[in-house]
């Protein structure tokens, strides 16, 4: 029903029910012309404030079908108000009767008139009454004319609709794609500015749907939100462009300067003011702040009117400035680019088709919309232009696989080699750690129990290796416990050490702490020796052999003699970690003073004295020993995963007064607060009967009473054995130690005055470290106090 519609040359007045303007026979002997439609009627007449009238006679041939089936005529988009009238009857609109009262009605909508089965005779006249919104166009503007069944006119209809909806959906949906790449990479913006424009331009597509006027929203607001997304096209578009062709640093354009001749040249600088990139950017800036103003236009406009002239006369003007800008940055890169001449073809089609578009809605001349057609062509170009860097990236990634395979190849065959000789130096080196423990076997000590007392040991090493499919460990902590004769009295050595270093560098300084310790112990007894003169050597021989290794190598220690039948306990710490002492299920770190530097420090220049510390262990006490690793652990740090190394001997104190039965669960609950940083060592000392004490007791009081009656019998080098033998029996009774070295200086026997006085002076004051390191100068001294020095004439006045 396109064809053969007439044209009254004259405006009209708008009908109403006082005049018959609306019936078939008015307006008969006036001018009529014929025209097709759809078209703009703008060149036709100048309505005015008047209407337009427009008249279509047409004949119906089945009415009695008509009669049966309900009819619908659809007039495409009408620019703007309108009423039809069929056969001198006015029809309504089937939908959007809210738009009916506003202005405009909707001049880019489709108007569909349900026709009364009663109104259609055989002979009919549709006549259509316009009222014009804009000057420069009018009349049915688009779409196609059809009258038929209704329900083949609607499904017709909503599948258009529908079916450009799922297009711009999918233009949409790519474009949230390339938002994605972009917040991927993060590395060129070409990604984002192109998501950006096709999201933009999918919504402005989506905003020209018709299903928008079923919302009921005033025609103002519909606009608005059309408007807000056509001006983002253009300069989302010409953003994409500079970012795909150049990429501009933030700060200058250094990508434009390069040496020339061995010389930095500006090559920017060298362009004409007109070509050179900065003149782009500012023109570009330019268009985007003119294109941010009509933003803000449509946004604030009062009325569609206002609207419509900012678009044609403010915006549309700016869309040459971004033509000339695209073709600004695309021409000098199309001659060696075949992107950049695909992407300019593309520009072209497009820009030629809104140009077509343009002129025909202004009336110029009569055409279709082709427009659409240039955004597939321009589309149809920048398909091929990302298929075209797709397969050009696929190209690069099958010759940097191709290189990468090679290079994989090369380098696991490296790896594979590197891999079996980290292996052979492995077995080699577990083989070395093998050979190590295997020296320090005869070293390690087990429980040592006797009626009066208990010795236990724990040992756990930091390093455990593998060797022949057996665990094995390695580390530089000593528990040694052994029974020694001093004077003919027998003692248990109690020697807790931590050698420094840990793995083989720490059990080569262990192995070279218990064979010193090992080769001590074979050393035969002599009458008068004493607990004191047995430690003090055995540190002059520890502190000789480590201070020769010019301090690569420190052991810190703790050499202690204990006898359970007395409770006697004898020890001397060099930098280890305080003994406990457990009582009646309190614990208490034993003299922390006067700790000595470790072994192989040099003390030739300190001020240190060395002095043998002693402790009467009753019964039921507890002495425990422990290296450095019962307190520097992996802690726990608060609000957080991780775990930190921190030196902590309160844990050690609050587990050991759990009283645990064993060492393995003192281990236990020492790793539950916990994890270990390196080797572990303990040892306890358990007293359990003091019925021998008594015994002892009577003994040392019958030899005081024998060296009483043999001094006043003049016997005095009987007396002098009597109670140095006493002396020995109860080494921590220094009255007693007195009166012995007072009668061995009545019978000047030399031996047992530097003995008995070493002793004393061990227990009392002390040696100076510095004295001792120097061999010779402490042996003259030693002499020059025991010999020449006489006893006092209180001492000689005064009996035994």
């Amino acid at each position: 029903m396109s064809r053969s519609w007439e044209l009254y040359r004259f405006p009209v007045e708008e009908p109403s029910e006082s005049n018959s303007a609306h019936l078939p026979g008015s307006y008969k002997t006036e001018p009529w012309i014929r025209i097709d439609l759809p078209r703009n009627l703008k060149k036709e007449l100048e309505p005015g404030n008047g209407w337009v009238l427009l008249r279509k006679r047409f004949t119906e041939t089945d009415v009695s079908g008509s009669a049966s089936v309900s009819r619908t005529l659809c007039l495409g988009k009408i620019s703007d108000r309108t009423r039809v009238f069929w056969n001198g009857k006015e029809v309504g609109e089937e939908f959007f009767s809210a738009y009916a009262a506003e202005t405009p009605q909707g001049y880019d909508r489709h108007r569909m008139y349900s026709i009364p089965p009663e109104t259609i005779l055989r002979e009919n006249e549709i006549r259509i009454y316009l009222k014009p919104y804009f000057e420069y166009e009018f009349g049915i503007l688009s779409g196609e004319i059809v009258y038929g069944p209704s329900a083949q006119i609607w499904k017709r209809w909503v599948r258009s609709e529908i079916a450009g909806l799922l297009t711009f959906a999918s233009f949409c949906l790519i474009g949230i794609f390339f938002l994605f790449v972009f917040a991927q990479e993060k590395k060129g913006k070409e990604n984002l500015y192109f998501g950006i424009f096709l999201i933009s331009f999918s919504l402005y597509q989506i905003s020209l749907c018709e299903f928008k006027y079923f919302t009921g929203i005033k025609m103002i607001y519909l606009k608005k939100f059309e408007y807000s997304f056509l001006v983002l096209l253009f300069p989302t578009f010409c953003a994409f462009l500079e970012s795909f062709f150049f990429s501009v640093p933030k700060k200058g354009l250094r990508r434009f300067r390069r040496p020339i001749g061995g010389k930095k040249r500006d090559l920017a600088a060298s362009l004409p003011e007109v070509f050179r990139p900065e003149t782009r950017l500012r023109f570009r800036r330019i268009l985007e702040c003119s294109s941010f103003v009509f933003a803000l236009l449509f946004v604030f406009a009062p009325d569609v009117d206002f609207l419509d002239r900012v678009n044609r006369n403010g915006l549309q003007t700016t869309w040459i400035g971004y033509a000339l800008l695209s073709f600004w940055i695309v021409l000098p890169s199309a001659p060696k680019d075949r992107d950049a001449k695909r992407i300019l073809c593309g520009i072209l089609c497009l820009i030629s088709f809104v140009i077509v578009d343009v002129l025909a809605e202004r009336g110029n001349f009569r055409s279709f919309r082709i427009s659409g057609m240039g955004v597939v062509c321009f589309l149809f170009f920048l398909c091929l232009t990302l298929a075209n860097r797709f397969v050009q990236m696929r190209a690069k990634l099958d010759s940097w696989n191709a290189v990468l395979e090679k290079g994989i190849a090369a380098r696991t065959e490296e790896l594979t080699q590197s891999v079996q000789k980290i292996k052979t130096l492995k077995e080699q080196q577990d083989g070395d750690y093998f050979l190590i423990t295997l020296l320090f076997r005869p070293f390690l000590s087990s429980d040592l129990e006797t009626p009066e007392g208990k010795i236990e040991t724990h040992r756990k090493q930091y390093k455990r290796f593998q060797f022949k499919k057996k665990e094995y460990e390695i580390g530089g902590d000593v528990a040694f416990c052994e029974t020694v004769l001093i004077s003919g009295i027998p003692y248990r050595v109690v020697i807790n050490a931590d050698a420094m270093g840990k793995s083989i560098q720490g059990a080569s300084g262990a192995l070279i702490f218990c064979s010193i310790v090992k080769s001590f112990l074979q050393t035969p007894d002599y009458p008068d020796r004493s607990p004191e003169n047995w430690l003090f050597l055995l540190y002059k021989n520890l502190q000789a052999v480590f201070q020769s290794l010019d301090g690569s190598m420190f052991v810190s220690a703790v050499l202690a003699l204990v006898r359970f039948e007395t409770g006697d306990f004898f020890y001397l710490n060099c930098e280890h970690p305080p003994l406990l002492l457990v009582r009646n299920g309190s614990v208490f770190p034993l003299s922390t003073e006067e700790i000595l530097p470790k072994l192989g420090f040099p003390v030739s220049e300190t001020s240190l004295k060395l002095k043998i510390h002693y402790q009467i262990l009753e019964d039921g006490d507890t002495i425990l020993l422990g290296s450095d690793g019962r307190e520097d652990l992996y802690l726990p740090v608060e609000q957080s995963s991780e775990k930190r190394k921190t030196s902590a001997p309160e844990i050690f104190l609050e587990v050991a007064a759990s009283a645990p039965n064993t060492l393995s669960e003192l281990e236990e609950r020492l790793l539950q607060k916990g994890e270990l940083s390196d080797d572990l060592s303990f040892m306890r000392i358990r007293t359990k009967s003091t019925a021998q004490r008594e015994i002892l007791r009577k003994k040392i009081s019958t030899l005081v009473r024998e060296g009483k009656r043999a001094l006043q019998e003049g016997k005095e080098e009987e007396a002098c054995s009597w109670i140095v033998q006493a002396c020995l029996l109860h080494p921590s009774d220094l009255n007693l130690l007195r009166i012995a070295l007072k009668t061995a200086y009545r019978v000047q026997n030399k031996k047992r005055i530097r003995l008995l006085s070493e002793k004393f002076i061990l227990r009392t004051s002390g040696y100076s470290l510095a004295a001792i390191s120097n061999p010779s100068a402490w042996e003259k001294k030693e002499r020059s106090e025991i010999w020449e020095k006489r006893p006092p004439r209180e001492i000689q006045k005064k009996g035994a």
